[in-house]
C-alpha cells in the first residue's frame, strides 16, 4: 500500500498540523492513495481537502516503510511551503471547525505522535539539506498517539484515509540500482532467463522485509561481487498499466569501488550471466526504452543536484521543485508555484 504525508511550512517557522476528527490530538495531512492515483496527485488532494489550497504536492523530501503482520504501508512525505500571508488567510477562513492548526515549528513537532514527529523532523532536514530522508526499516508498531493528546479524548481516531481504503488497489514495488564508476559509465547486467541486458534490480524479498533500497542494495552485490551503499534516492517511477497492477519502481544511485575491475571476471553463480560497464549515452542500445529513459532522467536530475524525480511511466512528470526552508524566505515574499 501507499500512503502520503505533506509537510506544510507558514513562514516564520511554522507548521501546518490537523486535528481531522477535532479530538484533542494533531496529526500531518495525509491520507492512503486512492486507485491510480499517484503519490503526487495524493498529496496534492489532501493539501486541497484538508486546507482548501490549490498547490502543487512540492518536493518529495522522505520515504517511511512500515511493515505489519497483514500489510506493508510506504509513505512518501512531500515538502510544500511557506504559504503566503493570503494562503494563511484563507486556510484561517475556512477552518470553521477547528479542524487545522498553525504552530510554531518548536512547539509542534512534541504533540505529534512519534511515527509523525520523525516524519515531519526528518522531511524539514532533508528539505533543507536538498536530500531525500529514509525512515523506517522493518516492522514497526502502530502510532503511540499517548504523547499527542491534550486530553480532550480517550482512545485512537481512525488512521488518516481509512475512509477511502474501500478505493486501494495492488501496488507492485521493484527498485534498481543505478550505478556509474569513475569514469561515469554505467553498469547493466545481463538477466540469466530472458537474456535481456537491464539495470541491476527486482522485486523485494517479502520474506525478510526488505526495504526498496535494500532490494536495490542486493540485487547491486549481484552485480558488482561486493557490498555497495545506495544512499541516494535519485527516482520514483509510477507505473500505470489499465490491465496490469500499479507498479512503483524505486532507482537508487551509487558509484562502484574505484579499485573494481568486473571486465572479464567470473559473474557469481546466483548472480546475472554478464556485467559491465557502459557509456550512458549507449543505454538505448542495451537497455529496454523503459529503462534507458529512467537512466537519461535520473543522471541528469543528480547532475544538476535537483534531487528525487517522480517519473510517470518513466517520463518525468515534473521535475519537483526545489523549495528553501521557511527560515531562508521572506514572510511576505509568494510561494512559486509550478
Amino acid at each position: 500500500m501507499v500512503a502520503v504525508a505533506v509537510v506544510v511550512t507558514a513562514a516564520p517557522d511554522l507548521l501546518l498540523v490537523t486535528d481531522p476528527n477535532n479530538r484533542g490530538y494533531i496529526e500531518l495531512p495525509g491520507s492512503l492513495t486512492h486507485r491510480h492515483e499517484t503519490p503526487e496527485a495524493a498529496a496534492e488532494r489532501v493539501v486541497r481537502d484538508r486546507l482548501g489550497l490549490t498547490l502543487p504536492a512540492g518536493r518529495l523530501v522522505g520515504l517511511d516503510r512500515v511493515v505489519r503482520p497483514n500489510r506493508s504501508v510506504i509513505t512518501h512525505i512531500f515538502a510544500t511551503g511557506p504559504l503566503t500571508r493570503r494562503q494563511i488567510s484563507t486556510v484561517n477562513l475556512r477552518n470553521t471547525r477547528d479542524t487545522v492548526r498553525i504552530l510554531s515549528t518548536v512547539n509542534a513537532l512534541p504533540l505529534l505522535p512519534p511515527r509523525s514527529r520523525a516524519r515531519a523532523d526528518s522531511g524539514l532536514k532533508a528539505l533543507s539539506a536538498r536530500t531525500v530522508a529514509l525512515l523506517g526499516t522493518g516492522a514497526t508498531p502502530p502510532n503511540d498517539r499517548s504523547s499527542a493528546r491534550t486530553g480532550k479524548s480517550k482512545g485512537a481516531a481512525p488512521a488518516s484515509g481509512q475512509a477511502g481504503a474501500a478505493r486501494q488497489t495492488t501496488v507492485l514495488v521493484t527498485s534498481s540500482a543505478v550505478i556509474t564508476d569513475r569514469q561515469g559509465r554505467l553498469l547493466i547486467v545481463r538477466d540469466n532467463t530472458t537474456d535481456m541486458w537491464s539495470l541491476p534490480g527486482g522485486s523485494p524479498d517479502t520474506a525478510v522485509g526488505e526495504t526498496p533500497q535494500q532490494t536495490a542494495e542486493r540485487y547491486a552485490l549481484q552485480g558488482l561481487s561486493q557490498p555497495t551503499s545506495l544512499g541516494q534516492l535519485l527516482g520514483i517511477d509510477w507505473c500505470h498499466d489499465p490491465s496490469r497492477p500499479v507498479q512503483v519502481h524505486y532507482l537508487y544511485g551509487g558509484e562502484a569501488p574505484a579499485h573494481l575491475r568486473i571486465d572479464g571476471a567470473p559473474c557469481p553463480q546466483s548472480g546475472p550471466s554478464e556485467r559491465k560497464f557502459i557509456p550512458p549515452a549507449a543505454a538505448s542500445t542495451f537497455l529496454s526504452p523503459q529503462d534507458a529513459r529512467r537512466v537519461h532522467a535520473c543522471l541528469t536530475a543528480r547532475m544538476a543536484e535537483t534531487g528525487a524525480l517522480e517519473l510517470h511511466d518513466d517520463h518525468p512528470r515534473s521535475r519537483l521543485p526545489l523549495l528553501l526552508p521557511a527560515a531562508d524566505r521572506s514572510p511576505t515574499t509568494p510561494t512559486k508555484q509550478a
